[in-house]
């Protein structure tokens, strides 16, 4: 593969923006054309694969599951939302089941009495033996839930109702989404056990493992891992890393492989927030005083992703600025339990989780210290609406920073 298009000078970006601009378009279209087929009321057995938590109801279990086979193979390989009423606990992770399917474009709808489960097949994953691992070593019932979802990726939803509203209240819900951020710190921590360049390959390799094996491939963690895999590539071909010619090149991999992130707000989410990020860093200046660098920076990194996020959460849900406010606070405590919960990874759970679950801790109370402030932000605003805005925004940003050249590292956006 070549690797100058995503190294500086500029004019690798155009091309990477004219083949991810192609890849979206071939993939909308793909996925329009499955999903004219897929308007149908249905029943049949169905194999089922759980991915996530369960949520326990008045009326049974809700949760998330792949389907992997049975009698209707138009959705094998389509996760769906599945209830099944009667049932309190799972009797496995994998089991068949007769169940009403719905299905409605790119949503797939099963439900099914616990009388109808059929055939169980118990599926032992190293993801799964970590969590055992956690639910086993780890004693708070609050810390438990936000380690298995802030290391493991588990369903927010998961998470005690009252940690759901301190997070979506103070606008830190972001937070709690694998991404950059936790990607970076897997990375930071094994490239220095080697020397160069062995340490860059050790770090991508224990990225690539946390990303494939530990935690569900969701969009922003699949993109941080390839930003990251595609960066340390470059260097070390020599090359100085462009990070928006590889963010663009990153989303053009991930619209390939899963063609349905193009209707993804995960996908969008994340794509635009490290957008901003890049093209707002290049607009601040490269030298500064310790506050600027340990303070200026982050809160800047915060506007810059609150900017390229809010439109698209004003279509479905409201935004708050303490995304921007308290990100860089929250986010600095974070960097302690990060960093020890990586080690505890690598080490199966291992060491003392006495200083984990005492940061942990700290973080769940502070964030419900700053739920007592309401900077929630909410207006209607239709999707074609806020894509054009986010959109029009960048469009404004790239052509800012043509202007003013980039001083600061772009380093600091894959790790974000």
């Amino acid at each position: 593969m070549d690797l100058s298009t995503l190294s500086f000078p500029e004019r690798g970006e155009l091309l990477q923006f004219l083949l991810f601009l192609f890849l979206l378009a071939f993939s909308l279209w793909r996925v329009e054309r499955e999903n004219r087929y897929l308007w149908f009321k249905d029943e049949g057995i169905v194999w089922l694969r759980l991915e996530g938590v369960p949520i326990e109801t008045d009326r049974g279990l809700r949760f998330r599951a792949k389907v992997v086979g049975g009698d209707l193979p138009d959705i094998y390989g389509r996760t769906a939302f599945v209830n099944i009423y009667g049932l309190k606990d799972l009797p496995a992770d994998s089991f068949s089941l007769y169940a009403h399917v719905k299905a409605e474009g790119s949503e797939l709808f099963i439900s099914g009495s616990y009388r109808d489960i059929e055939d169980i097949f118990s599926e032992k994953t190293l993801r799964k033996s970590y969590i055992d691992r956690v639910q086993e070593r780890i004693q708070d019932p609050q810390v438990r839930a936000f380690v298995l979802t802030y290391l493991l990726g588990e369903a927010r939803e998961s998470l005690p109702q009252d940690l759901q509203y301190y997070f979506t209240k103070t606008g830190l819900i972001h937070l709690l989404v694998i991404s950059g951020f936790h990607v970076g710190m897997v990375f930071l921590l094994l490239r220095y056990l080697l020397p160069y360049p062995y340490g860059l390959l050790l770090g991508v390799v224990g990225v690539s493992l946390y990303v494939l094996l530990l935690v569900p491939k969701e969009a922003p963690v699949l993109r941080a891992g390839l930003m990251l895999s595609l960066w340390v590539l470059v260097r070390l071909s020599e090359g100085r890393p462009n990070s928006l010619g590889i963010l663009l090149f990153s989303g053009s991999l991930l619209l390939l492989y899963r063609p349905e992130f193009s209707q993804s707000f995960s996908f969008w989410l994340s794509f635009f927030a490290v957008l901003y990020i890049i093209l707002g860093l290049r607009l601040l200046p490269s030298e500064g005083s310790w506050v600027y660098r340990n303070l200026g920076l982050p809160f800047g990194v915060s506007l810059f992703a609150f900017l390229g996020v809010s439109p698209l959460l004003l279509s479905f849900t409201h935004t708050s600025l303490g995304s921007v406010l308290f990100s860089p606070l929250v986010g600095y405590m974070l960097l302690p339990f990060t960093a020890y919960g990586v080690l505890e990874l690598i080490t199966f759970f291992s060491l003392p989780t006495l200083p984990l679950e005492l940061m942990g801790k700290a973080v769940i109370q502070v964030v419900e210290l700053l739920s007592v402030f309401d900077l929630r932000v909410g207006f209607d605003l239709s999707v074609g609406s806020s894509f054009a805005i986010s959109t029009l925004g960048a469009f404004l940003l790239y052509l800012l920073s043509l202007v003013s050249w980039r001083p600061v590292s772009e380093n600091i956006d894959i790790y974000t």
